[in-house]
């Protein structure tokens, strides 16, 4: 027995969710589709409501059975899918299937079920258009493919939040006050079927603390059209730096958050705790990773100075970073971005090294450091 089917993709936070939510409340005909997962239930969740919940094991031995219509390992034996069992109990029924997945789940059920289904992708409104319909704020329930805490950490983007609403944000998250940024507008392109490519710029440091320096790489960073959002995240620890750091990591992460608060034309920065959840060593690769495990289609670049361009042959798995995602490279004082480029591209060309038109700011978080062991004031060097 065949019937119709209903899919409704969109990335993470765009409320596909609560549309879909609204849609089994008015059609009784409509039957969501339950998807199975080999991560273990969460809270109250139960098996067949939920998620069918298997072991990775036995997830293989469908997959070699050919049990599901689409599957993904989302990262080592985390695997999420559409068993057919669920589309013939659903159809059985007389009922129309609603799937509510990201883009690539709808792009490969669109696929399988061809003119049977109904594919809708979600986009966001524009910035503009945000404006012109007045202040929103956001909150979404529900599951997430990983871990919050395995993911971007307590301050991921989770919704549009207006500029003053950003310090109510962050005070039921750290009392004193911040703010913890903002979901940005993603840009569709067209490929059978609407769907989405955001770039993600994952800008991680010690920030200890946020200097005018660090402001103007940001506000380059947002200017960018092509630039979706931009993830702050604050290093426990630099494999290359004092351990003692790890001491700082929450005060550190509290005091980004305030900062990012005070300065509204961020509204691409979001600041992350995701590492502070990560065993160490704290390695920028791990962190990629686990970024692209959550946002599997979006296109991830790494921000660095050309300091670090300059020793990146010493960081773990640098080729990976290089060829998987990327480093967009601000300057630094004393170091050649060109250079340094034709220097690692003629190792391999294949390397996607870009630099970052942004305003060159001669001052350091050491400096800052410094002054105020001196007993200076250094207010106007702060972001």
């Amino acid at each position: 027995m065949t019937g119709k089917v209903i899919i409704f993709s969109a990335p993470s936070g765009a409320g596909k969710s609560t549309v879909v939510g609204h849609l089994l409340k008015l059609h009784p005909e409509f039957e969501f589709s339950v998807s199975a997962t080999s991560r273990p239930p969460r809270g109250e969740e139960k098996d067949g409501e939920a998620y069918y919940f298997i072991s990775a094991e036995r997830f293989r031995e469908l997959i070699a059975l050919d049990s599901f219509v689409e599957y993904e390992e989302v990262y080592h034996d985390r695997f999420y899918g559409t068993l057919k069992s669920e589309v013939d109990r659903i159809w059985e029924k007389g009922h129309v299937i609603i799937f509510d997945v990201d883009v690539k789940g709808g792009v490969s059920l669109k696929k399988y079920f061809g003119d049977a289904a109904l594919s809708i992708c979600i986009i966001p409104p524009s910035s503009a258009r945000k404006a012109s319909q007045g202040p929103r704020h956001r909150q979404r329930g529900g599951d997430m493919r990983t871990p919050r805490k395995s993911r971007m950490g307590t301050s991921v983007c989770r919704g549009p939040v207006r500029p003053q609403a950003r310090q109510r944000q962050a005070r039921r998250h750290f009392p004193g006050g911040g703010g913890n940024g903002r979901c940005l507008p993603l840009d569709p392109c067209r490929t059978g079927q609407f769907f989405f490519k955001m770039r993600t710029l994952l800008y991680s440091g010690s920030f200890d603390p946020l200097h005018i320096g660090h402001l103007a790489i940001l506000r380059s960073l947002c200017a960018d059209p092509g630039v979706g959002r931009v993830l702050l995240v604050v290093s426990p620890q630099n494999p290359f730096k004092n351990p003692e750091k790890a001491l700082s990591a929450e005060k550190r992460f509290r005091a980004a958050v305030l900062a990012v608060a005070r300065h509204p034309e961020l509204d691409k920065v979001c600041v992350s705790d995701i590492e502070l959840h990560m065993a160490p060593p704290h390695y920028t690769i791990r962190t990629l990773d686990a970024l692209r495990a959550e946002c599997p289609d979006d296109d991830i670049r790494l921000v660095i100075g050309a300091d670090n361009l300059g020793c990146i042959r010493g960081w773990y798995q640098y080729r990976r970073i290089l060829l998987e995602y990327g480093a967009l490279v601000f300057p630094r004082r004393g170091y050649d971005i060109a250079g340094l480029r034709q220097d690692l591209l003629s190792e391999d060309a294949l390397y996607r090294i870009d630099a970052v038109d942004a305003e060159q700011v001669d001052i350091s978080s050491t400096d800052i450091r410094n002054a105020v062991s001196q007993g200076k004031d250094v207010s106007d060097l702060l972001m």
